[in-house]
């Protein structure tokens, strides 16, 4: 019986406020919404409920505020069955809060307010130089300071534990960072921005893996929606085409394509068959509406693959 992965994800932990509308509001119009939920959200958070639905033991760090939210989103991470014992408390500032408009047309606007994990710092890379050892891998995005990725990546290097940068959302002056993960995981428009190059057809996909590899040693996989996903072998472009199913909202679906390369890889897959399993665990996100309640479960994941393998 292979061991259980360990993943350690540091990262954001945001609640989502959401309003559905008819359509978005122009400049000092006042409408009202057809219904407004509240879920749990932050790519960190999703990336960690991801991983441990998709049979790994996850310990998430990060930081919450002391307020309404805070508690809810420990106790429902709790019930995912995520290690809470390193998430930080901060007095100082509010939990993460995303307002999200989304209208008929499943158009949206998005204003997020960092809170608490734009204050993420030394404490949290103590917990992480606790914790690294051992683990089959580290998940980092950009929702919390670059410089804390980067001290990150150096603890899980000294531990000799590979690491999965999600590059987003895309932010400045990640030389430093990509050059030292192993894995990347862009979508299309992140690929984008991190090589200046306008990823339109397969041949401008192969020129931006080709330029990210001039960049850094880690392993790229560009995610491309319903296009499926791409990443070189050697010079050579391979592609893996997207799982068919019928989608309602593509939120979050990076999250969970993480995450499933990440458990994939921890448990000693080929890269082929990680990112065919991070791929359908992607496309199933797709499936239900709104982020860390659309994460898929193993159980899902492998039905989907051996239906897709057997058609």
């Amino acid at each position: 019986m292979m061991s259980v992965p360990h993943i350690v994800v540091l990262g954001s932990l945001n609640v989502d406020l959401i309003s559905a509308v008819g359509e978005l509001p122009r400049n000092g119009q006042t409408i009202f919404a057809e219904s407004f939920v509240i879920e749990n959200g932050g790519k960190g958070a999703n990336q960690a409920v991801a991983g441990s639905r998709l049979g790994a033991n996850v310990t998430m760090i990060g930081r919450v505020g002391v307020d309404v939210f805070s508690d809810q989103v420990l106790t429902d991470l709790k019930t995912e069955s995520v290690d809470v014992s390193r998430i930080t408390k901060d007095e100082n500032h509010n939990t993460g809060i995303a307002l999200i408009t989304v209208d008929s047309k499943s158009e949206n606007t998005i204003v997020v307010s960092s809170g608490a994990n734009m204050s993420c710092g030394q404490v949290e890379l103590d917990a992480l130089q606790d914790c690294i050892s051992g683990a089959s891998c580290l998940i980092l995005q950009n929702e919390v300071p670059l410089q804390v990725n980067v001290e990150a990546v150096k603890i899980a290097q000294r531990n000799n534990v590979p690491v999965i940068w999600d590059p987003a959302p895309f932010v400045r002056d990640t030389n430093e960072l990509i050059k030292k993960v192993d894995f990347l995981t862009p979508n299309q428009t992140e690929a984008g921005l991190l090589t200046n190059c306008d990823l339109k057809d397969v041949k401008s996909v192969h020129a931006a893996l080709l330029k990210i590899k001039g960049l850094t040693k880690a392993i790229c996989i560009i995610t491309m929606g319903t296009e499926g996903l791409f990443f070189l072998s050697g010079e050579e472009l391979i592609h893996i085409p997207s799982s068919s199913v019928p989608s309602v909202d593509s939120v979050a679906a990076g999250d969970a394509f993480t995450a499933g390369l990440a458990v994939a890889i921890s448990e000693g897959l080929t890269l082929s068959e990680a990112a065919e399993l991070g791929s359908a665990a992607g496309a199933l996100a797709t499936t239900k509406r709104g982020a860390q309640i659309a994460m898929p479960f193993r159980a899902e994941v492998d039905s989907l693959m051996n239906k897709t393998a057997n058609s």
